[in-house]
């Protein structure tokens, strides 16, 4: 049997070189992550990013239900990402030590370098020497008086916050970016502050991201872009 001829077209796009790529793993109800995503990767021609879902609810307590990241981590790893990321504020809320444990343990068994959201910040606000935080938090009083503890012991101080009160992951997707935008405003006239963070990956912070809006005299930091900032590295490394 005869094969059909490739004209010149079709012929260059067999030899096209492959992205480089991000995974990341999302919490099953995020209506954010990759909108901000995206966004950031606009400006990045050739770099992928590639989604995988978790289920929202279900975890133990103080850690992770291992199946689901397992599966999800070994999905991703057929699209051969260059780093794994897993863009979501929980790590934080049950102390960090959880985090660093699935991000090993994911890295180990896929091969692939892998990170949180929550770790990917406390590196970001320690290298920047961004100390004294203001906080707009999904969750109650009484979790955020939690995250106050466990940023506190990675050398970040929470000097002043607003919990929102929302259990239901889904509904802080529908706070607006101007409701977030006068969170911040009342912060920053409350507090001296390094930044302000928005700390769900499902609030729409990224609008606020690294801009002076409104007369803010200090940055807001978007929980779902500093991860994928955080997450670049590995991929121009890669690329190198």
């Amino acid at each position: 049997m005869n094969h059909p001829q490739l004209n010149h077209a079709q012929l260059n796009h067999t030899h096209m070189h492959t992205p480089h790529a991000i995974g990341i793993i999302l919490p099953s109800s995020n209506r954010v992550v990759e909108r901000v995503t995206r966004s950031i990767l606009d400006a990045l021609p050739g770099i992928d990013a590639c989604f995988t879902r978790v289920p929202y609810a279900g975890h133990p307590p103080d850690g992770y239900d291992m199946a689901s990241f397992r599966q999800a981590a070994a999905m991703l790893a057929q699209a051969r990402p260059d780093v794994i990321l897993w863009n979501a504020t929980r790590g934080a809320l049950i102390g960090f030590e959880p985090d660093r444990r699935l991000a090993s343990a994911l890295e180990r068994e896929t091969g692939i370098p892998c990170t949180t959201t929550a770790l990917a910040t406390v590196d970001y606000l320690t290298r920047h020497g961004l100390r004294r935080i203001g906080l707009v938090a999904q969750g109650d009083d009484r979790d955020g008086q939690r995250l106050k503890e466990t940023f506190g012991r990675e050398g970040i101080e929470i000097v002043v916050g607003h919990n929102l009160g929302i259990q239901d992951n889904f509904e802080a997707a529908r706070v607006t970016p101007e409701e977030i935008e006068d969170h911040a405003q009342r912060l920053a006239a409350a507090a001296c502050l390094d930044a302000i963070l928005v700390w769900s990956t499902n609030l729409a912070g990224h609008r606020l991201t690294n801009r002076r809006r409104g007369g803010l005299p200090i940055p807001v930091l978007d929980s779902a872009a500093v991860g994928i900032w955080q997450a670049l590295p590995y991929v121009t490394t890669a690329k190198a």
